[in-house]
């Protein structure tokens, strides 16, 4: 019966550890085409719960793609993203990124420069985009960083945190080259600060069940 307690208290610290992940996510919500400010594009930066040390990043559209007069298009996704990390990162920090996709830096129409520019083609859009980073000494906070230079006057008088380039929608929209079907977007909006997720009600009650199996076992164990 130590054993059967052993493993109890061994699964209650490993969730616990997970269930104290850092986690925070961005909307992207201001664009150099779509003037609504909406949150087109999502980036979510969290604690790697596979690999210790990582920052996971995912880079998805929203449902407003596919809210009227807005539409996905064939060919749709994401094709560029920029950020600004605190830290120097080069290529050899990223892992996970799609291989058709290069890692540069460089301007993202109008939000201002990004150290760290990852882009793909238009035969190799992503939705989601996915990729990991290690670096030692870097949190989740460490990429709420403002992009540098000067950016459009849709964004107002501060520089964000990410962009990103989405092509292949439909719109009602046109321009001088047509029909708009691809913008650029970007954004520093957070549902939450950059800090512990709080834990969810339920995630307490399986906290106290498990305990309460430790002390079962105990009980049986000393019977």
């Amino acid at each position: 019966m130590k054993r059967t307690a052993k493993l109890v208290v061994c699964l209650g610290l490993a969730w616990g550890m997970n269930a104290q992940a850092a986690s925070v996510t961005y909307y992207l919500d201001q664009s150099n085409a779509l003037l609504d400010g909406i949150g087109y594009v999502k980036v979510t930066v969290s604690d790697s719960t596979t690999n210790a040390g990582d920052i996971d990043f995912k880079v998805e559209t929203t449902s407003a793609f596919s809210t009227s007069p807005i539409g996905i298009g064939t060919n749709f996704g994401l094709q560029a993203f920029g950020f600004n990390p605190t830290m120097a990162l080069s290529s050899s920090n990223i892992y996970n990124l799609n291989t058709s996709w290069s890692v540069g830096s460089g301007n993202l129409d109008g939000f201002g420069s990004f150290s760290v520019a990852e882009t793909g083609t238009g035969n190799s859009r992503l939705d989601p985009l996915t990729f990991s980073i290690n670096i030692a000494g870097d949190s989740i906070s460490s990429y709420a960083n403002p992009s540098t230079g000067t950016a459009g006057s849709w964004f107002g008088s501060t520089n964000p945190f990410f962009a990103a380039h989405v092509a292949g929608f439909t719109s009602n929209l046109s321009d001088a080259n047509g029909m708009v079907t691809s913008a650029y977007f970007a954004g520093s909006t957070t549902t939450l600060p950059p800090n512990l997720v709080p834990v969810p009600a339920a995630a307490w009650l399986l906290g106290s069940g498990l305990i309460g199996l430790v002390g079962l076992a105990r009980r049986k164990a000393v019977q």
